[in-house]
């Protein structure tokens, strides 16, 4: 603290005294200017010739237009000479400083990662659509880091207009990890590359962050279906293929035409949700559908397994607490840090389908 304090102390001292020079310089200048005219009329008709000589003899341009004579004359302009190669130094300094310390301060702000916590990192910098970013946002407001190799102006536009953190660096790597406090991220997306050996890294940053955060949940996007029992292996909560998504919609657009209309309406829709808590568990499908589309919602399908092991480590620690069996939460949490378990999407199941406890249910709102 108290060598930060002197650093500071002595920047403000070196600071002051540039900005002292630089005024003693500009009034001697100034007075020269004003003595010449006097001491030497026959060279010097009045101030704005003499001060046309100082300014031209001080940047050490020497047009030689007009020069003073007297003894005087020249030993100020030799002062002014020496005196000018310091100042423009000085102010050339200075410029600079001030140009570099406004941008390392507008990057400051975003550098600020230390104190977040159960916070959304996003890997990789695609320029979003503003409605997903703004989805982002209402979910977890300013606690959003993201973490790119670059720092392009598209970036520095979505992280003012959002004011979100930003992590400098290649997210495959386990300082730059580090930084955006992967440790107490709540979710992660690894977006792709899209280039020769963007498939591996994403499986790279996978196992890094897997290795400091067994909870977080990871969300990666990949190129090539063979990389998918990778990321499985690797307790990849969710994984995503857009080039596989992209060719279906090509082959569904040609076998059913207005497929991809409907799927991307589907998508984009705010009324198609999955909604974890749910009155449910234990009633057939039918039962459910029937109740929800009295309150004029229609169920779609259900998500089996859906829970997270540091969900249910809550409520192995809830139900241990008070005095209840926790056996079968136990096993269920060993199977998924085994990845013996996955998420299984059913759609439009059988009427007695029965939806089991940590199924999650695919609504839409009429």
């Amino acid at each position: 603290m108290i060598r930060e304090k002197t650093e500071r102390l002595m920047q403000k001292f070196e600071f002051s005294l540039a900005n002292f020079y630089l005024f003693v310089y500009s009034v001697f200048v100034v007075v020269i200017a004003i003595v010449l005219p006097y001491l030497e009329p026959q060279n010097f008709k009045d101030f704005f010739d003499a001060f046309w000589y100082m300014v031209v003899t001080v940047s050490t341009v020497g047009y030689g237009d007009v020069v003073p004579h007297s003894e005087f004359g020249r030993l100020m302009a030799m002062l002014a000479i020496f005196g000018g190669v310091v100042a423009v130094a000085v102010l050339t300094a200075q410029l600079t400083t001030q140009l570099v310390t406004k941008k390392i301060f507008s990057k400051k702000r975003y550098l600020m990662t230390e104190n977040l916590n159960h916070h959304l990192v996003i890997c990789g910098f695609k320029t979003p659509r503003k409605d997903i970013l703004a989805g982002f946002v209402e979910k977890y407001g300013k606690n959003i880091v993201i973490v790119y190799h670059d720092f392009p102006p598209e970036l520095e536009d979505v992280l003012n207009e959002y004011d979100l953190k930003f992590v400098q660096g290649n997210y495959n790597e386990e300082e730059v990890l580090k930084r955006a406090n992967i440790e107490k991220a709540d979710r992660v997306m690894i977006l792709n590359a899209h280039d020769e050996y963007s498939d591996a890294k994403v499986l790279e940053t996978v196992i890094i962050i897997r290795s400091l955060n067994n909870e977080v949940y990871i969300i990666a996007e990949i190129i090539n279906p063979q990389y998918e029992n990778y990321l499985l292996k690797s307790k990849c909560d969710e994984i995503v293929m857009s080039e596989e998504y992209n060719r279906f919609l090509l082959s569904k657009s040609i076998t059913e035409p207005g497929m991809s209309k409907v799927i991307r309406k589907l998508l984009r829709t705010s009324n198609f949700k999955i909604q974890q808590k749910h009155p449910f568990t234990g009633k057939t499908y039918k039962e459910a559908f029937d109740a929800l589309l009295d309150k004029r919602e229609i169920l779609l399908g259900v998500i089996e397994n859906d829970v997270t092991a540091k969900e249910l480590k809550k409520i192995i620690l809830n139900n241990m607490h008070f005095g209840k069996d926790a056996q079968k939460y136990k096993t269920l949490l060993n199977k998924i840090k085994n990845s013996e378990i996955q998420k299984n999407v059913i759609i439009n199941p059988d009427d007695d389908f029965t939806i089991t406890e940590f199924s999650a249910i695919i609504l839409m709102k009429r």
